[in-house]
């Protein structure tokens, strides 16, 4: 009888340091769960668009590598478009956060330097991406230069129509005086390429407000115009699809060529199909490494330049199909 309790109390004994030791352990490894791996020097606010196209995943790659490399933390604020007024929330709510540094795309000119220069008296680092249509005075600007962009396109025309033909440009409008700067860089780089051939030529230059999505009517103008049109250069990722669909519904594919703008996955179908002959595109994925790495050194207090000029690529038929990989 006294083996018998005997043997129950050491059971129960056994039982007990077996639960005492899994709690110990349990506790152990809430410690270690709750220990982050390091200590982020700098909490950074990235304003970007709410939307799953290639630029901004590639632009968060890009961005979150280097805040790794960095020992940043990044905090990517989407909105549903680049408005002043939405811009605006997002940059008191970090001031109020009490980030360090805030990236975001101006939506103007005068009310995003108004917020910036708000930020920057409250001690926030702040800096601009991908935005040389508005001039900031006194922000840093990382991203690709607009005549660059112009000369890319023109370059590819020239080698789309053999240097001969008329050429109709479509830009986007936001209706700012910096906006118009800003499309006559584009058009210098265009008319650079132009020079060296006597037998292109730009004829008409349209511009749209993307928000609106008329990019359609205007390719229907253009085809439904008496005058002769050889080639069109779109410099608008959401536009450049369209306009290709419209060259395939008034069965003008090869009639007239299609030179567009970024790397939407229609984009490139549409390049494999033959309707677009090929798209200039901006680096995102560097664009957003140096957005960061730009912002960090701004906040060390290093020396950095005002405007950090990112690469500009082409793609067409001959390695579209390395790119179409990348984005599936």
């Amino acid at each position: 009888m006294l083996k018998g309790i005997f043997a129950i109390l050491v059971g129960m004994i056994l039982m007990i340091s077996v639960m005492f030791g899994q709690l110990l352990i349990n506790s152990d490894d809430k410690k270690e769960a709750k220990e982050p791996g390091i200590n982020p020097d700098y909490h950074l606010q990235v304003i970007i668009q709410n939307t799953d196209e290639y630029f901004w995943n590639s632009f968060r790659e890009g961005a979150q590598v280097a805040a790794e490399e960095l020992g940043v933390y990044v905090e990517f604020v989407a909105i549903t478009q680049n408005s002043t007024d939405l811009l605006k929330e997002a940059v008191e709510k970090g001031v109020n956060a009490g980030v360090d540094g805030i990236a975001l795309q101006p939506a103007d000119s005068e009310e995003t330097k108004n917020m910036l220069d708000e930020a920057k008296n409250q001690g926030v680092a702040m800096i601009t991406y991908e935005n040389d249509s508005f001039t900031i005075p006194d922000t840093p600007m990382v991203g690709s230069n607009s005549f660059s962009l112009g000369n890319f396109a023109g370059d590819m025309a020239v080698k789309a129509s053999d240097g001969r033909g008329n050429v109709v440009v479509i830009l986007n409008e936001s209706g700012e005086q910096s906006d118009v700067s800003y499309r006559n860089l584009i058009i210098q780089g265009i008319v650079e390429s132009f020079s060296r051939y006597s037998t292109i030529n730009i004829t008409d230059i349209y511009t749209i407000d993307k928000e609106m999505f008329e990019a359609e009517k205007v390719a229907s103008t253009i085809v439904s115009n008496n005058e002769k049109v050889d080639l069109i250069i779109c410099l608008d990722e959401r536009s450049t699809p369209g306009i290709a669909q419209v060259l395939v519904d008034n069965n003008m594919v090869g009639d007239i060529k299609l030179v567009g703008y970024g790397i939407a996955p229609q984009t490139l179908d549409y390049i494999k199909r033959g309707v677009i002959y090929g798209t200039v595109c901006p680096n995102s994925y560097e664009i957003g490494y140096d957005t960061v790495k730009q912002l960090t050194q701004s906040i060390n207090q290093e020396p950095i330049s005002n405007y950090t000029n990112t690469e500009l690529y082409t793609i067409d038929s001959s390695n579209v199909d390395q790119y179409d990989e990348v984005i599936e």
